[in-house]
């Protein structure tokens, strides 16, 4: 005999949350934001995507651990340093995507380093109502370039 599974409707519920940052490698926890998005979704099992919609800042799952946060900065600042030259900053060459508030201060390199770190945001199970993180993980909204406005989003997709 063959089972037929039972299908629950799909609930999907999205979130959009401003701040402002520090600027310059700053990390802010955000996991209990997330979390309690992730509860007011009423979604039980499924999956919260957290996305970053600016090309110079991102999302990721890591420790928060002040060490760990330092060599980060460190590590980036060694392979990215803010001085030096990029193209995306010469304004005798760059045509493009033209920001004048860019003009004033380069941001060559916090895209460059926002390419190294991988996609703008993250995707984390849910199960039972809660974030399935490991047991150090916390979800890190990562600024690259000065302080700005930023906003960040939280999608929960998943059966109630």
């Amino acid at each position: 005999m063959r089972h037929t599974p039972e299908y629950a409707p799909v609930k999907v519920f999205q979130r959009e949350t401003h701040l402002r940052t520090a600027g310059g490698l700053t990390v802010t926890d955000i996991t209990e934001d997330v979390q309690n998005c992730v509860r007011e979704s009423g979604v039980r099992e499924g999956i919260a995507c957290v996305y970053s919609p600016h090309t110079t800042c991102c999302v990721r799952v890591n420790e928060w651990e002040t060490g760990f946060l330092e060599d980060f900065a460190e590590l980036l600042r060694r392979l990215v340093p803010t001085e030096g030259y990029y193209a995306h900053d010469d304004w005798d060459r760059r045509t493009e995507n033209i920001c004048p508030e860019d003009q004033d201060q380069g941001n060559g390199h916090s895209h460059c380093m926002a390419m190294l770190l991988g996609t703008a945001g993250e995707s984390v199970p849910v199960r039972d109502g809660e974030l399935q993180l490991g047991t150090w993980q916390r979800v890190l909204f990562i600024e690259l370039d000065r302080e700005r406005d930023r906003r960040w989003l939280v999608q929960v997709v998943g059966n109630e």
